[in-house]
């Protein structure tokens, strides 16, 4: 090196000590963020479509850009014309604007569903949010229309597309379901907050059940585990984002040219590495039964949990998924077949007789009971069907002119309210929110910058104590999962009665 070289190498280091004392962010840094964040200044809803939304599938973008340009041209065309300012797109805008798109456009054409107008709301809100964290707007005009919205439209939104349903009510069902496969796709969405996709993407190599049944099936099949789970028992994992029509690799993933399968639904999960979550007794013995009688996939390359038929073994698809345990009453387990069933002429608690509410209020959804003696208010159904339809429901109460249902995504909405700390008295139990919601439900962790990403991987988390022991056991002397009490005698899961 030159005694000139030598020179400037040792001014450049006085120069990098000077820049890093004096400043938090260097100026290099700065001016280097400030033109990212132009653009998202300039072309806002360009930005969030080509930056923010490629982890969603085609429709679910589809879906969102369609309410945020629908805001757009709301202000441009009603706005606009209208207003002494020149409003020239959605970062002029202000919650009068909201509230104005709210009631004389999104309510007027969405009157058969407020959860629609509670969705397009929320989708620009996410919008602005986002604004938020790349300095390309400040406040959120969206929160406080939204949340009028909800106060004021509370009981449809609650029961119309995610009735409450009390956990005496969910226990009564899941005591209901008659078959291991049953039991299992439903445990999988109130256990853990599952999506229906992710439950059937989940092959035998996403899981590690402590248990000789398991390792038989395993052997037999010649299933390697997936790394992820292969050194922690009791545990499943879901798998990262993709979307339908990807190809997943075969249990033999080194050399793996495309002998996969194609799979007919995708994984929402934010976090592209997956998830490992933590199996409780009941889960375990769920998973056992069903394996039991799970019928052999030997001649698959990739071998599902779920799999069904008998000359033809293959993984079901959701629409076959909806047939049996919600759209058909022919089958055994179906929430139709359960309806049937049902009644509540006497209180679960007490035993009471119970007096029916809300009758002739037929633009509320929900059938409501109270009990003479504890006062304790029940909702009757998990199904009933439309007024207006009463052809397709022979044998249902059709008294209301709106439709109640359970779907599948009941269970990641159930898991979330019942383990908050704000609960809606479903459950005592409390895990704790970064639990809950980044580790289980697999849900974005974003502080902000994009630097702060790394720090909440796999690899920097202590997975039995920060993950497995607050899921069962909760947090501050309360309890973890709550239990259906399914099983007399539950097999013990590991964390919950014995150590592998």
């Amino acid at each position: 090196m030159t005694e000139e070289s030598d020179e400037n190498h040792v001014e450049s280091d006085e120069k990098r000590l000077k820049r890093d004392l004096e400043r938090t962010q260097t100026e290099v840094r700065a001016d280097r963020r400030e033109t990212a964040k132009k653009q998202w200044r300039i072309l806002p809803i360009d930005e969030y479509e080509n930056e923010k939304l490629s982890h969603l599938t085609d429709s679910d973008c589809e879906a969102r850009m369609r309410s945020i340009r629908d805001f757009e041209k709301y202000l441009l065309t009603q706005i606009d014309p209208k207003i002494e300012h020149n409003i020239l797109g959605v970062r002029d805008a202000v919650e009068n604007d909201v509230e104005e798109w709210r009631d004389k456009s999104l309510i007027p054409h969405q009157r058969s569903s407020l959860v629609t107008v509670e969705e397009h709301l929320q989708f620009l809100k996410s919008f602005y949010t986002t604004l938020n964290e790349e300095d390309a707007f400040a406040g959120n005009p969206v929160r406080t229309p939204l949340s009028d919205f909800r106060d004021e439209y509370k009981d449809e939104l609650g029961h119309a597309g995610r009735p409450y349903i009390p956990l005496t009510r969910l226990k009564t069902f899941m005591n209901w379901l008659d078959t291991p496969f049953a039991r299992l796709i439903w445990l999988l969405a109130f256990k853990l907050g599952n999506r229906k996709g992710e439950t059937l993407n989940l092959d035998l190599r996403c899981l590690n059940i402590a248990h000789p049944v398991f390792d038989q099936i395993i052997a037999k099949h010649d299933v390697n585990l997936d790394p992820r789970v292969r050194d922690r028992p009791d545990t499943i994992l879901i798998y990262g984002h993709f979307n339908e029509g990807s190809e997943m690799p075969n249990d033999n993933t080194p050399g793996w040219e495309g002998d996969g399968e194609v799979r007919d639904v995708g994984n929402k999960r934010k976090r592209d590495t997956g998830s490992v979550l933590p199996v409780d007794s009941e889960l375990k013995t769920a998973l056992i039964e069903w394996l039991l009688m799970r019928p052999s996939t030997f001649h698959r390359d990739l071998h599902p949990l779920f799999a069904i038929g008998a000359d033809s073994v293959r993984r079901p698809s959701p629409d076959l998924v909806d047939q049996r345990l919600w759209k058909k009453d022919s089958y055994v387990d179906s929430i139709r077949h359960f309806a049937r069933e049902e009644s509540l002429e006497e209180c679960p608690t007490c035993n009471t007789p119970v007096t029916a509410q809300n009758l002739e209020a037929g633009e509320k959804t929900g059938r409501r009971y109270r009990c003479r003696n504890c006062s304790a208010v029940h909702w009757r159904s998990i199904f009933w069907g439309p007024q207006q339809s009463a052809e397709n429901y022979d044998g249902f109460d059709t008294t209301y002119s709106t439709e109640q249902k359970m779907l599948y995504h009941q269970g990641r909405h159930t898991f979330s309210s019942a383990h908050s700390v704000k609960n809606s008295d479903l459950y005592d139990g409390v895990i704790p929110k970064a639990v809950r919601t980044e580790a289980i439900r697999g849900d974005s962790n974003n502080q902000g910058d994009t630097e702060d990403q790394v720090y909440i991987e796999d690899q920097y988390q202590n997975f039995e104590k920060d993950v497995r022991e607050p899921y069962l056991h909760g947090a501050e002397g309360a309890d973890g999962i709550y239990k259906f009490g399914l099983y007399d005698d539950p097999i013990p899961a590991v964390g919950e009665g014995w150590d592998a």
